[in-house]
């Protein structure tokens, strides 16, 4: 059975587990916030490997580097997939390159959105006029299509589901799909479909 460790063997892991919680945070390109994160994962998966330690093949520190390095890798992966999955855009992240004579220089996301696009833009998302004027002629087509009494259901749909606004709402069931029905067909009618 392994020694638990005491206080003077973590006074001599934190350093270490703080270096590569700072270099797994720049390798991954997480904010900064994070880094406290991966490094108590890092101190957590150190002691669950903890039982494997063997005194006479090295010292504790090289056993917890190693741990470290190797768990570090893996939260890089894990973060690396997530980032992926977002779609996300990063403000620094280039976007062309340029330069004269061999030289490179890169124009990044920042540099190239104007401030009129609005906060979206900043956020990586798609900005497009022309599609958000669409969506608010939509919207006014579907609100002159709708009686004032549908609207706060439609209000109440949008953090609910049909079931269970049924099932704590003031209407009968049958009431709600029926007047649900007459939404769609309404909407239909008025060129909204989908």
């Amino acid at each position: 059975m392994p020694q638990p460790l005491s206080l003077a063997d973590l006074s001599r892991l934190h350093p270490i587990a703080a270096r590569e919680a700072r270099r797994v945070c720049r390798i991954a390109r997480m904010p900064a916030h994070e880094r406290e994160d991966v490094q108590q994962e890092m101190l957590l998966d150190l002691l669950v490997r903890l039982p494997s330690f063997d005194a006479s093949r090295g010292s504790l520190e090289a056993f917890a580097t190693v741990c470290f390095r190797h768990r570090g890798i893996r939260i890089a992966e894990r973060e690396r997939r997530e980032q992926a999955a977002r779609h996300e855009a990063r403000l620094d992240q280039p976007v062309c390159d340029f330069g004269a004579g061999g030289g490179e220089e890169h124009l990044t996301l920042a540099e190239i959105i104007p401030e009129a696009e609005g906060y979206a833009a900043w956020c990586g998302q798609q900005t497009d006029a022309v599609a958000a004027a669409e969506r608010r002629l939509d919207l006014d087509r579907a609100s002159a299509a709708l009686d004032q009494r549908d609207h706060p259901i439609c209000a109440a749909l949008a953090e609910c589901t049909p079931h269970e606004l049924a099932r704590r709402g003031p209407l009968a069931r049958s009431v709600l799909y029926r007047r649900l029905q007459e939404m769609r067909l309404r909407l239909f009618a008025a060129g909204l479909s989908g």
